[in-house]
């Protein structure tokens, strides 16, 4: 505890106040890919409320394994704000094929851009990031079939639907069809709507680069923050975005273990080890933590204020009956 709190010290306070900027930049470009896509599909949707959506997407990916709740719950969130199962589906497979596209074509750039540097430090480590290729490669496969493809959306939609009367959660599956059916054409008429415009799927590359380059953007302020020197941004840049990429098919919630045990292989060299350590806990902090720290206090403040909503409106129906 001794050296963690001396290395703190030793640390520049502007470049830990980066950290937190980049935190937010990354909160707000994740906003901006969903309020665009809605607002080329005509839905009158308020900056604050893509913000908010966008907060609770981030935070349940980060609480759910392989973060399989994330895009769900910002669905629902934003269902309460008169967006459409469907528009809002396809505009999480849009922002999802987009970011990973992105992902992925950056980490290869640099890879090139900084191949021997990647190398020495990747040593025993390559198949890491490579597994992580080959998963999203299959991931963007399988969301762009579901994003072009009427009959593999209505396949899985029946799939649900039999496993929904089988555990008797279902009670009237045609009514249910023919419910998803309207979801289903929604969803495929958004997505192809994007593909019409060039235009918009370059914005939504250029958003997803920013949110891309604000991770990065905290590696790269911690590495100044201890007045470090010798490596160009661009290789720091290189080692996040494999890291990012080798780190996120692992299951666990927010990559656990492997983002750790990542950037303790990968940046092993970059950062001494004397200040590895801590290098690690600011990455993590501000990458994973913050985020689960500021969805959880917007989780209990909307409940909080239902619950309020709740009783004044209790109390008013209790003065009418008087």
């Amino acid at each position: 505890m001794e050296a963690l709190g001396e290395a703190l010290r030793t640390m520049s306070p502007a470049y830990l106040f980066l950290c937190l900027l980049s935190w937010m930049l990354y909160v707000l470009t994740d906003a901006l890919a969903i309020h665009h896509f809605l607002r080329m599909q005509g839905c009158p949707i308020r900056l604050w409320q893509s913000l908010r959506a966008a907060m609770t997407g981030i935070y349940y990916s980060n609480i759910t394994p392989g973060a399989t709740g994330g895009q769900p719950m910002e669905m629902y969130c934003l269902h309460k704000y008169g967006v459409s199962i469907g528009v809002s589906g396809s505009g999480m497979a849009v922002k999802f094929i987009v970011f990973q596209v992105v992902l992925l074509v950056t980490g290869a750039v640099l890879w090139i851009a900084h191949g021997g540097f990647v190398d020495a430090h990747t040593q025993g480590s390559k198949w890491f990031i490579l597994m992580g290729y080959v998963v999203n490669f299959f991931s963007i496969g399988m969301v762009a079939l579901m994003a072009i493809s009427q009959r593999a959306v209505r396949w899985v939609i029946e799939k649900c639907i039999r496993l929904g009367v089988r555990v008797r959660l279902c009670k009237d599956p045609d009514a249910s069809r023919r419910k998803w059916e309207n979801h289903c054409q929604s969803f495929l008429s958004s997505v192809h709507l994007v593909i019409r415009h060039p235009k918009d799927v370059i914005i939504q590359c250029l958003i997803a680069l920013g949110q891309l380059m604000s991770l990065m953007l905290v590696i790269i302020a911690i590495y100044q923050a201890f007045g470090l020197s010798g490596i160009s941004v661009g290789e720091l840049l290189a080692m996040g975005v494999l890291l990012y990429i080798g780190a996120s098919y692992t299951p666990l919630p927010g990559a656990s273990g492997a983002q750790e045990g990542g950037f303790a292989v990968l940046f092993r060299g970059i950062f001494p080890d004397a200040q590895l350590f801590v290098a690690l806990l600011i990455w993590r902090f501000s990458t994973y933590y913050l985020s689960i720290l500021a969805g959880a206090a917007l989780t209990v403040a909307e409940n909080l204020g239902a619950l309020r909503k709740r009783r004044t409106q209790e109390k008013r129906e209790g003065v009418s009956n008087e």
